[in-house]
């Protein structure tokens, strides 16, 4: 999580709170006292100059901590979810094989990199559509592993970084050995 991220979704939950649940909060309350030197809130003091008061924002940080993180991981199920969508609709028939791998990459990227979830929890790669005409091949080679190939001929290969080869060429390297 970047700290734009977290300040997007602390500023959404303060949005929800009232200056008074957020002096109530530990702390909050003796750091405001002591920057206005024991006085009461002034009353053209609002949420945001409350919150800009130094140590403020770091004790309010800490307090909805795990309502950020909470928020901040559903965001990214979110994203899986809509990356998923965009991969069921690629038609090798009409999109270029880079289109996948693009969305796959991205997908990858928040699967390992931030929720520690294997790809094949949302994405079966042998259930990818493949152009008719390059059926044959693909079932042929499957060991290889070509997943799909698109209506130009660019396939989708690799196990742990996918990549993007032409049948040709595959069908040159296989037949060859």
């Amino acid at each position: 999580m970047t700290a734009d991220d977290f300040d997007r979704i602390l500023h959404t939950l303060l949005k929800e709170e009232t200056l008074q649940s957020i002096i109530n909060i530990p702390d909050v309350h003796e750091t405001v006292s002591k920057h206005f030197n024991n006085n009461i809130l002034l009353n053209e003091e609002n949420l945001q100059s409350v919150i800009n008061i130094p140590d403020v924002y770091e004790i309010v940080s800490r307090h909805f901590n795990n309502d950020i993180l909470e928020v901040w991981e559903y965001e990214q199920y979110i994203k899986v979810k809509e990356i998923v969508e965009k991969i069921d609709l690629w038609n090798p028939e009409m999109q270029r094989t880079i289109v996948l791998l693009k969305l796959l990459n991205e997908l990858t990227e928040v699967l390992y990199g931030i929720l520690d979830i294997k790809l094949d929890k949302y994405v079966n790669l042998r259930a990818l559509p493949v152009r008719e005409f390059y059926k044959d091949v693909v079932d042929k080679y499957s060991a290889y592993p070509i997943w799909t190939c698109d209506f130009e001929g660019s396939c989708l290969v690799g196990t742990e970084k996918f990549e993007i080869e032409r049948i040709d060429a595959i069908i040159y390297r296989l037949e060859g050995e």
